[in-house]
């Protein structure tokens, strides 16, 4: 993953608002970019029924457990605004994005319905969780945080 600083990444975006493109077809293009940033879809929480599955996969992550990082703010919504709405500076198209990139890890079910059990924190200096392209890092550290915060149920 390459980590570009957020001026090659407005300049990147700036090039894609102004395409002819369809506003969906900028949306998969502007999540496609934004995979470069090696903090997106960072992980600030995870919900009791993730935690659940977890448990139930003695912690570890098994393909097609069920379990996503779900948006807090629905990201295709923010990058509609981003494209569509008034352009904004360098700075403030930055905070919004960073702000509204964050996610929760989420069963399928909860993120679909955009309702979710109890959600406890993942404190973000903790470095848990980091993305790897469209998944997440999940190694020993993540699953000691899982069996510790499960604990507390």
């Amino acid at each position: 993953m390459t980590n570009i600083g957020k001026e090659e990444f407005y300049h990147d975006f700036l090039l894609l608002r102004q395409m002819k493109s369809s506003t969906s077809k900028k949306v998969r293009m502007l999540t496609e970019l934004m995979s470069q940033n090696e903090n997106h879809w960072q992980v600030v929480g995870i919900t009791k029924d993730a935690l659940n599955v977890f448990a139930s996969y003695n912690f570890r992550l098994v393909s097609r457990m069920g379990i996503n990082r779900s948006h807090i703010v629905d990201r295709h919504k923010t990058y509609t605004m981003l494209l569509e709405g008034p352009l904004l500076d360098i700075e403030s198209w930055w905070k919004l994005y960073i702000d509204n990139d964050k996610t929760i890890l989420a069963t399928s079910t909860e993120n679909k319905r955009e309702t979710f059990s109890k959600i406890y924190e993942v404190d973000e200096t903790l470095g848990l969780f980091k993305s790897k392209g469209f998944a997440w890092s999940h190694k020993d550290p993540e699953i000691t945080f899982l069996k510790e915060t499960y604990k507390k149920l």
